[in-house]
Order: structure tokens, then C-alpha cells, then sequence
């Protein structure tokens, strides 16, 4: 396009509450330029692209001081007016979405894998979480929700497995996310936590405060996290990993899983047994 420069204001700016992008219908926040004709587009002047049509938002809003996601909206009574005026009736607006944390369930836990639901807000580049419900209704455009507002997201969430392997896992899935939707900051909202909700196996994560386990070569006491191999019995760490690590041993506590060795001051007994269950293989 091309307008003499004497009939282009250039350098304007918008908060995201004055016009949306025509093709897209979403609210644009940022710079744009306005023609003589009054035609507006993104963009400071005509060489900063893309230049898309910018329309104004028909629908006049307004909120509470509070900008928690509870907050109530409606329409204002200006609008109201004006449109009653006009013979129209003004249904009720859509009320703002309400932020919910669904927790994994036990089938979940045996899958491994977990669905979390969001809504990201391009205007203020915020992410709320929702539920399957909540999700649904903007997936198909209800019109008792913020369509124009908000943009649905479903990411697949690891719950189980190596540790570090679920870390990465989530990770990665959020960073493609908010990559190729191009949803700025949606990665802040977990605040780094790409192992929330993760539960270790029966047989990991375990501590000792160096009383229960001492390390099998010199028989020192040991203290700190551990796990049960199948197979090896009791090793340093919260799980078992490919890299070296050490054996430990019970020590004697009298406990029915390390009872004391027998004497002549304690007498003879018969050992107690207590089988230990092992579901989970390593390496």
C-alpha cells in the first residue's frame, strides 16, 4: 500500500481495548498508523509489517479495579442505552473464566501421563489453568464464554518415569507449544516446576538418617536418599540410574527388618520374615 506521508499519523499506540485485527477478530495491542481515510493497521508507518486492518471492538466492556480472573464482566450501561435505543435487546455477556487445578488421578498415574487444560490471553500474555469443562466450551466457540479473549491450550503432562526424563519431558512439550502457537510467556506460568504432580515408584525416594543403611564397602553409617533394586538391594540415591553408585546394607537396628544377630545375652530366636515388594525394575 502506499499513502503520501502528509496523510499517514505514524507511531500510534493501542492498549488492546480499542481495536482488534480484522482477519483474525483478535484484540491488537501495540503500534499501529492511521491513514487519511481513517483506516488504521499494524505497525508504526507502512514499512513496519505486517500491515493488517485494524477494526474497532463493538462490544464496550468494562471490569472491576480487581484483574483476577473471578472478576466479574459486563456490559457497560452506555451500551446498554445505546443499544435499547436501537430496539435491541443485550443479552448477558460471558463471565470471565474460573481458574481450576485439576489433580491426576489413579489411572492416570498408571498411564503415566496426565491432561492439563489452559487459557492463554494474547493482550496481557497471561495463562490461566482450567478444566476439561471449561476447555471444552471455548474448543467450541460456546458463546457463554470469552472466545474473543482467551485461547484454549491442552498440554499432555508426564507423571512417572526417571525423574529427570519427566522434567525434560514437560519441558519440551511447553516450549512447543509456546513456540509454534506463539503464545509469549505461556512458559512462566509453571515457574519451572516441569516435574509437578510427579510420583516416584514404590521402591525410590527413601531416606535414611544413618541408623537404617551403612555403605557395604567400609560399613560407615550413611545418610541420605536411597532406593531398593530388585536385585541389589538398597543403593545410594533417590532412583536407580545408569551411572555408578554405591551399595548399602541394613544395619542391625532390631527392627523386623534388620533384627540383631543372636547372642548368648539375647538367646536364640527365630527371624522374623517380612517379604519386601519390588514393582518396579531397574537398570
Amino acid at each position: 500500500m502506499y499513502y503520501p506521508k502528509s496523510q499517514i499519523k505514524e507511531n500510534l499506540q493501542t492498549d488492546g481495548t480499542e481495536y482488534k485485527v480484522q482477519s483474525t477478530g483478535k484484540s491488537y495491542k501495540g503500534y499501529y498508523f492511521q491513514v487519511s481515510n481513517n483506516t488504521r493497521y499494524t505497525g508504526k508507518n507502512p514499512s513496519d509489517k505486517p500491515n493488517n486492518l485494524l477494526s474497532p471492538i463493538d462490544i464496550i466492556l468494562e471490569t472491576g479495579t480487581n484483574v483476577s480472573p473471578t472478576t466479574t464482566t459486563y456490559w457497560s450501561p452506555g451500551y446498554k442505552f445505546l443499544q435499547k435505543q436501537q430496539g435491541i435487546d443485550v443479552p448477558s455477556a460471558p463471565q470471565s473464566p474460573l481458574q481450576s487445578k485439576p489433580l491426576p488421578n489413579t489411572q492416570d498415574y498408571n498411564t503415566g501421563l496426565f491432561n492439563r487444560y489452559f487459557l492463554y490471553n494474547f493482550t496481557t500474555q497471561k495463562t490461566l489453568e482450567i478444566n476439561h469443562i471449561t476447555y471444552t466450551q471455548y474448543i467450541s466457540q460456546s458463546p457463554s464464554v470469552q472466545i474473543d479473549k482467551y485461547t484454549p491450550v491442552q498440554i499432555t503432562w508426564a507423571l512417572t518415569g526417571k525423574e529427570k526424563n519427566v522434567s525434560e519431558s514437560n519441558y519440551n512439550s511447553i516450549r512447543l507449544v509456546e513456540q509454534n502457537q506463539q503464545l509469549y510467556g505461556f512458559s512462566n506460568y509453571f515457574e519451572k516446576k516441569y516435574n509437578q504432580y510427579y510420583q516416584y515408584n514404590k521402591n525410590e525416594n527413601f531416606y535414611s538418617d544413618g541408623k537404617e543403611l551403612k555403605y557395604s564397602k567400609d560399613k560407615k553409617p550413611y545418610i541420605g536418599y536411597y532406593h531398593i533394586h530388585p536385585t541389589k538391594g538398597p543403593m545410594v540415591g533417590r532412583q536407580h540410574t545408569m551411572e555408578a553408585h554405591d551399595y548399602l546394607e541394613f544395619a542391625q537396628t532390631g527392627s523386623i527388618l534388620n533384627p540383631l544377630t543372636p547372642t548368648i545375652q539375647s538367646g536364640s530366636y527365630e527371624e522374623p520374615y517380612k517379604t519386601i515388594t519390588n514393582t518396579f525394575g531397574g537398570y
